[in-house]
């Protein structure tokens, strides 16, 4: 039995309400709505978009214009607020289908941002049918005209790329470019270093230079400042391990670690220099909640640990 519009419209409006606290199974029924039919992804898709652009856009739907909307898509619209998406004119966002912008110069081609704090996790449905599942402090940069591009600017997300060879999709991250050849892979950004680890198909790292093919089970770690380019294995099945708390290291410096707890469990966590550069070789579960998880890694590389009630460090014994 076909589902109409509206239903779906409001299918991906709760979806978008929970998307700040949603657990494991929350996030793979999420991911299964999204691939049981293309009109969730665009409706998802569209969501994220129209919010954006109407964020960006205040002056078009004033936040009185919200008396005009029922009072149950009112209070959703209030949600979203809290939730964090743009303020503007988002009370009107639960009718967002309905909504009709006025010309505004250049806003199609203009550029958007989807970022998330730490401990936060967000799913993004782009038009061609591309997915992208961002970590917490995570930042990416999007085109409304072009879905095939994106930018990573900080953090960590998996993307899910439908290719097109007659359009490659492609990410870039400071001077460095990836451009899929139909995959999945996971890409993280921390510094001047950009990690990239392919799960499915393949992918063509920097196309117009080194034009290097990574295929599944393969990683590349480079930087920007010293031109540095390695190449190693990776289980694929672990790839974007963050989105379950499992995620292997083979010879990481215990920092990366440290840094992962961050994204993840949203900690104010402190290492002694010392063991920041310490290899670590494992594979490190993490729950997203602190007072489980400092204490772990700490006992990983023998270290100790302490609470002053906000911050965690780890130290040497």
């Amino acid at each position: 039995m076909a589902v109409d519009a509206s239903t779906i419209t409001e299918q991906a409006i709760e979806w978008s309400l929970r998307q700040h606290d949603m657990d494991d199974a929350a996030w793979r029924a999420f991911v299964t709505w999204l691939e049981a039919d293309p009109a969730h992804a665009r409706a998802f898709d569209t969501l994220t978009l129209d919010a954006s652009l109407i964020a960006d856009h205040p002056e078009v739907f004033p936040v009185d214009a919200a008396e005009s909307v029922p009072p149950v898509e009112r209070n959703r619209a209030r949600k979203m607020l809290r939730w964090g998406v743009g303020a503007g004119a988002l009370a009107l966002a639960a009718s967002f289908s309905l909504l009709v912008l006025p010309s505004l110069p250049n806003t199609a081609a203009a550029p958007y941002v989807v970022a998330t704090k730490a401990g936060e996790r967000r799913a993004i449905a782009l038009a061609d049918g591309t997915r992208i599942e961002l970590n917490g402090a995570t930042r990416i940069e999007l085109d409304r005209s072009d879905p095939r591009t994106a930018r990573l600017a900080a953090g960590e997300a998996t993307f899910h790329v439908r290719h097109d060879a007659d359009h490659p999709f492609v990410l870039r991250s400071g001077d460095l470019a990836v451009e899929d050849m139909g995959t999945v892979f996971n890409a993280e950004r921390e510094g001047y270093r950009l990690d990239v680890q392919v799960g499915e198909g393949a992918v063509l790292f920097q196309p117009k230079r080194d034009k290097l093919t990574l295929r599944a089970g393969s990683a590349v770690t480079a930087r920007d400042d010293t031109g540095h380019v390695a190449v190693s294995k990776v289980d694929p099945a672990h790839v974007g391990g963050w989105r379950t708390g499992n995620i292997a290291f083979a010879g990481e410096p215990f920092g990366r670690i440290v840094n992962a707890l961050r994204r993840i469990d949203a900690a104010e966590v402190s290492i002694e220099p010392v063991l920041s550069q310490q290899a670590f070789t494992g594979m490190v579960h993490l729950t997203g909640k602190p007072a489980q998880d400092v204490p772990h890694l700490a006992a990983l590389v023998g270290a100790d640990w302490r609470h002053d009630g906000k911050r965690w460090a780890i130290s040497a014994r």
